[in-house]
C-alpha cells in the first residue's frame, strides 16, 4: 500500500506546535491543551481515520512531554493534568473519526454525482446512435474514465446463442476463447462473473452482463492493471453503465416490432378493407359492367346508336364508381399509415373551390350549387390534392341525399382563427346518434337507399366521410355534422389560419 503524504496536515501539525512553544506560559495548561484538538480537527479534514487518531495520540504524548509537570518526561504530577491529557485524547480521537467520516461521505457524494453525470451523458449518447459498434464505444469511454481497461465486448441482435454465426451478435477487441465462454456463461446466467462477484472468483476478467428488464443482451469482460476496480461501489456503477445500454438496446428492439406490428396491423386492415369493398359494394358495378360491355360486344350490329350511348355510359359511370370507391380506400390507408407525410404549400381557398365545382358541374350537370364566398380570403397552408378529395367527398355526399332539383349551398366564414367551410344540403338530415358514427368507415347512416336502384348514386361503403375527417386531420382541422334548419344536414369544416408568408414586392 503506497503512503501518501497529506501536506496541508503537516503544515497545520507544525503551524500549531510553533504556536503551542510560543505561547508556553501566556496561557494556562487548559487552554494549550484546547488549541491542540481544535488543530486535530483540523488537521483530520485531510488524515484518514486512523492517521488522524495516531496523530493525536503522538500529539497528546508530545504535550505531556513538553508542557506538563514534570516536563521532559512523560509522568503527570496532578490528577487533573492527567484527566486532562485522558480528556484531550478521547476528545482528538473522537473528533479524528468524525471528520473521516465526514469527508468519506463527501468523496462518496462527490462520485455519486460524478456517476450521475456519466449515466446522464452516456444514456444521451445512446440515443443519438443505435449502431451497436458506436454504442460499445460509448460504454468503452465510460469504463476507462473510470480506469478500468475494456477487453471485449458482445452485444447480441436477438435470442443468439454461441452457435450462431457471427452476423447475429457484436464484437469488440480481440476475444480468447476463454473470454468467449465466460461472456456468454454470464449472458446466460444473467449474472456478473469474476473477482469480486462470488462466481468464478479465478477468472482472470471481471464480466458483467448488458442486461434488459428480463433477460441479458450482451456482455463486457473488463481487466485492469493500475487500480483495483472491483470494490463494489464502482462495480455497481459499472453494472449501471451496462444496463444503461441493454435499457437502450431492447428499446430500440421493442421500437422496432412495435412499428413491425403496426405495418403488419395496417397492411391486414387494408387486405381486409379492400375484400370487405370487393365482396360487397364492388359487385355490383362489376357485375353492371360485364353486363354493359358483353351488350356492346355480343349486339352492338343490333342495337341502336342511343341503345349504345346508353351502355357505353353505363360501363363509364360504373368504372367512375369503382375509381372513386377505390381511390377513398386506398387514401384512407394511407394516411392511416403515415398521417404526417404529406406535402403543404400555400394555396387558394378560391382556386380549390373553382376545381372542385368545375368537376362535380361535370358529373352532376342537373344539379343546382350555389355557393358563397367572400372575398379576399387569406390563403391556407395545405395539401390542395388532399382538400380537392375532401370537398368532392362532401359534394357526392350531400348530392347523394338531396331530392332531385334541390339546392346545394355551400358556405364559406372566415373568423378569426380559421375559415370555415360548410356544404349544406336539402335531404332527410342526419339524426343525433349518427353525427359522430358517420366519420367512421363503412358506417352508413341511410342504408335504406342501398334497396332503392333507381339511384345508383346512394350506392357506397361508407369510406368518403371518413377520407374527409382523416385528412382534415393531418391539416390539424375539425369537421363535424350538424342540422340545416328548416330540412337538411350540414356538414362544416374550420381550418385554422395560419401566419401568411411574406411576398417580396418584385415577384408581384
Amino acid at each position: 500500500m503506497r503512503f501518501e503524504i497529506r501536506w496541508p496536515a503537516v503544515l497545520i501539525w507544525l503551524a500549531a506546535w510553533i504556536a503551542l512553544v510560543y505561547l508556553d506560559g501566556l496561557l494556562n495548561l487548559g487552554n494549550l491543551a484546547l488549541l491542540l484538538v481544535l488543530v486535530s480537527a483540523c488537521a483530520g479534514v485531510w488524515l484518514s481515520a486512523m492517521a488522524s487518531v495516531m496523530a493525536s495520540a503522538g500529539a497528546v504524548l508530545l504535550f505531556n512531554w513538553l508542557f506538563v509537570e514534570p516536563r521532559h518526561t512523560l509522568h503527570v504530577l496532578l490528577d487533573q493534568d492527567l484527566l486532562l491529557l485522558v480528556t484531550m485524547l478521547g476528545v482528538s480521537a473522537v473528533v479524528s473519526v468524525l471528520m473521516a467520516r465526514w469527508r468519506q461521505a463527501a468523496t462518496m457524494e462527490r462520485q455519486h454525482a460524478q456517476h450521475s453525470d456519466q449515466l446522464r451523458v452516456l444514456s444521451a449518447q445512446f440515443r443519438e446512435s443505435s449502431d451497436p459498434a458506436t454504442q460499445a464505444q460509448y460504454l468503452q469511454t465510460v469504463l476507462a474514465q473510470n480506469g478500468l481497461h475494456t477487453v471485449a465486448i458482445l452485444l447480441i441482435n436477438d435470442d443468439a446463442s454461441p452457435a450462431l454465426d457471427a452476423a447475429s451478435h457484436h464484437w469488440t477487441g480481440p476475444v480468447s476463447d476463454t473470454e468467449r465462454q465466460g461472456l456468454w456463461a454470464c449472458i446466460q446466467q444473467f449474472g456478473a462473473l469474476g473477482p469480486g462477484t462470488g462466481r468464478h472468483e479465478n477468472f482472470p476478467a471481471l464480466i458483467l452482463p448488458v442486461r434488459g428488464r428480463t433477460r441479458a443482451l450482451g456482455a463486457v469482460a473488463i481487466q485492469n492493471y493500475h487500480v483495483h476496480p472491483w470494490d463494489s461501489a464502482t462495480r455497481q456503477h459499472m453494472q449501471q453503465a451496462c444496463d444503461l445500454l441493454g435499457q437502450e438496446i431492447e428499446r430500440e428492439q421493442t421500437l422496432k416490432w412495435a412499428q413491425a406490428t403496426k405495418t403488419e396491423a395496417q397492411s391486414q386492415r387494408l387486405r381486409n378493407t379492400l375484400l370487405t369493398a370487393i365482396s360487397h359494394d364492388y359487385r355490383t358495378p362489376l357485375a353492371n359492367l360485364m353486363g354493359a360491355a358483353s351488350s356492346i360486344r355480343d349486339q352492338s350490329e343490333r342495337l341502336r346508336t342511343d341503345q349504345l350511348r346508353h351502355l357505353a355510359q353505363t360501363v363509364l359511370d360504373e368504372a367512375q364508381h369503382l375509381n372513386r370507391m377505390t381511390t377513398n380506400t386506398l387514401q384512407l390507408a394511407r394516411l392511416d399509415a403515415a398521417p404526417m407525410h404529406i406535402h403543404k404549400d400555400w394555396e387558394s381557398l378560391e382556386e380549390i373551390w373553382g376545381s372542385v365545382l368545375a368537376k362535380s358541374r361535370q358529373r352532376f350537370p342537373h344539379q343546382k350549387i350555389q355557393i358563397d364566398l367572400p372575398a379576399q380570403l387569406p390563403l391556407i397552408h395545405c395539401d390542395a390534392i388532399l382538400l380537392v378529395q375532401l370537398f368532392d367527398n362532401l359534394i357526392e355526399n350531400a348530392i347523394k341525399y338531396s331530392p332531385p332539383g334541390s339546392v346545394l349551398t355551400i358556405q364559406v366564414v372566415r373568423t378569426q382563427s380559421a375559415i370555415e367551410v360548410g356544404v349544406l344540403d336539402e335531404g332527410p338530415g342526419i339524426e343525433d346518434a349518427w353525427k359522430e358514427k358517420v366519420f367512421q368507415a363503412f358506417e352508413r347512416a341511410h342504408t335504406q337507399a342501398d334497396t332503392s336502384p333507381a339511384d345508383r348514386l346512394r350506392r357506397g361503403m361508407g369510406v368518403g366521410l371518413a377520407v374527409c375527417k382523416a385528412i382534415a386531420k393531418v391539416h390539424g382541422a375539425t369537421i363535424w355534422a350538424a342540422d340545416r334548419s328548416p330540412q337538411g344536414a350540414a356538414i362544416w369544416l374550420s381550418l385554422p389560419l395560419q401566419t401568411q408568408p411574406e411576398v417580396d414586392p418584385k415577384e408581384v
